[in-house]
């Protein structure tokens, strides 16, 4: 003799009760300092003329419109300083976190020179703590400490003309320990002299604003073209990642 099976009816379950996964959000970077926004997307330049500052469209290296930083040989600099949001001059603070995103190519990589500097003012005790030279073939990154010692804590092998990616990570702090500094290089966390990727120091004196370009003036005679393109600030990596 056969058992009848019975046969449950199919639940439905109401549409409201069906999980739905949302999408991460876009980072909304802090500033974006594209070209189309022409040199108002900075606070102010120092590039005297003959020195220049202006957008060339660098095909030839891969990249469409870029930022061109040309200071030519007698001049000590040619640098963008500092960002402008909403109109106005970024005011940065003490103890907070900051990213700033840029790629960059460079004409030279002999002798020594200045592409980088979260730049103190007025001068204090620390007239820029952290910098970044190309020097010999490297690109080179400092923590300056009060009274001025540089600390060469990190350095990487550059081409002229290649264009390489950097992010670089500062939490501002006036005691000498609460500040720390990281780098990605080409989209990958680099370690630093002290074994760690993050480096601690202080890193805030005064005010601090970041500079962005081409600066010898130790030696104004030579010539140097910086093309910076990507150019981000924000709060997180992923705020200014490339």
């Amino acid at each position: 003799m056969l058992k009848r099976l019975c046969t449950l009816p199919a639940i439905v379950l109401p549409l409201a009760l069906t999980p739905v996964l949302a999408s991460p959000a876009a980072a909304s970077p802090l500033w974006n300092g594209d070209t189309s926004g022409g040199t108002g997307v900075f606070a102010t330049l120092d590039c005297d003329a003959p020195a220049h500052t202006g957008v060339v469209f660098d095909d030839e290296h891969g990249h469409g419109d870029v930022w061109k930083f040309d200071k030519p040989s007698g001049s000590p600099r040619c640098e963008a300083r500092n960002i402008r949001v909403g109109g106005s001059a970024y005011q940065f603070r003490n103890d907070s976190t900051y990213y700033l995103g840029w790629s960059s190519a460079v004409s030279t990589t002999t002798g020594a020179f200045v592409t980088f500097q979260w730049k103190s003012y007025p001068n204090g005790s620390q007239n820029y703590p952290v910098l970044m030279e190309v020097r010999n073939g490297d690109v080179r990154l400092f923590h300056v400490t009060p009274g001025g010692t540089w600390n060469l804590i990190w350095s990487a092998p550059v081409t002229a003309w290649l264009y390489n990616d950097f992010a670089l990570g500062i939490h501002t702090s006036d005691t000498a320990t609460g500040g720390w500094i990281e780098l990605y290089f080409n989209g990958t966390r680099q370690t630093f002299s002290n074994g760690s990727t993050r480096y601690t120091g202080r890193t805030w004196d005064g005010d601090n604003e970041p500079k962005w370009g081409a600066y010898d003036s130790d030696d104004p005679a030579n010539a140097e073209i910086n093309y910076i393109d990507g150019l981000k600030a924000g709060t997180s990596y992923a705020d200014v990642a490339p």
